[in-house]
């Protein structure tokens, strides 16, 4: 199975039109038993080596958002921050960690203070075109920029996102979220008062 994630990664890395194209990968450890999902996209070509972001999930339900940068961003496992623009949407921002075993890529672990931001950045994945990313040190001396499209992010995050309950679980509202529905809904009692005022009048 390694053997088979590699090659694939070799053609890609070799290929000139890999911007914009998916893999999905689906394993089982021989060990632990422990099954595993992967999607992930292809982007910005930084220094011939290709961008990435993807999701995992394991049926632990241990979700993982993936990135890689082809950037020396910091020491293995330091913590990094993260910003996610899916087209028009506001930017998520996110704290990450790079691997233990490379400089160029981290992950973003669920947990229950980032679900609700999470679950809102696959969603917009799923209804956007793509994926602008932002990856920093803690520092903010290095940052690197780069875009993934995301035309198959659908089809091939499916087995994923349902591994992990992702997009089929309701999430708790942010209480900005809930601020502003109640400002709204305030607003529109207003006007509905003043359409009142005016049709009675007639």
């Amino acid at each position: 199975m390694i053997i088979r994630i590699a090659l694939i990664f070799a053609t890609l890395t070799l290929a000139n039109n890999a911007i914009g194209q998916w893999v999905s990968d689906h394993s089982i450890d021989p060990f632990d038993k422990v099954e595993t999902h992967r999607a992930y996209g292809f982007g910005t070509k930084i220094d011939d080596e290709y961008t990435s972001f993807g999701i995992r999930c394991d049926n632990r339900n241990k979700l993982l958002i993936t990135t890689g940068f082809a950037t020396d961003l910091d020491t293995p496992n330091a913590y990094i921050d993260l910003a996610f623009k899916v087209d028009g949407y506001e930017p998520i921002f996110l704290q990450g960690r790079l691997y233990m075993n490379s400089v160029k890529s981290a992950f973003v672990r669920m947990n229950q203070s980032n679900k609700v931001l999470l679950n809102r950045l696959i969603d917009q994945s799923l209804k956007g075109n793509v994926v602008s990313i932002r990856a920093s040190n803690k520092e903010q001396t290095t940052f690197v920029d780069y875009e993934v499209p995301l035309i198959g992010f659908t089809r091939h995050s499916a087995s994923t996102r349902v591994s992990c309950g992702i997009g089929y679980e309701k999430v708790d509202m942010l209480a900005e979220d809930k601020a502003e529905l109640k400002r709204l809904n305030l607003l529109l009692d207003s006007i509905k008062e003043k359409i009142a005022a005016i049709e009675g009048k007639y």
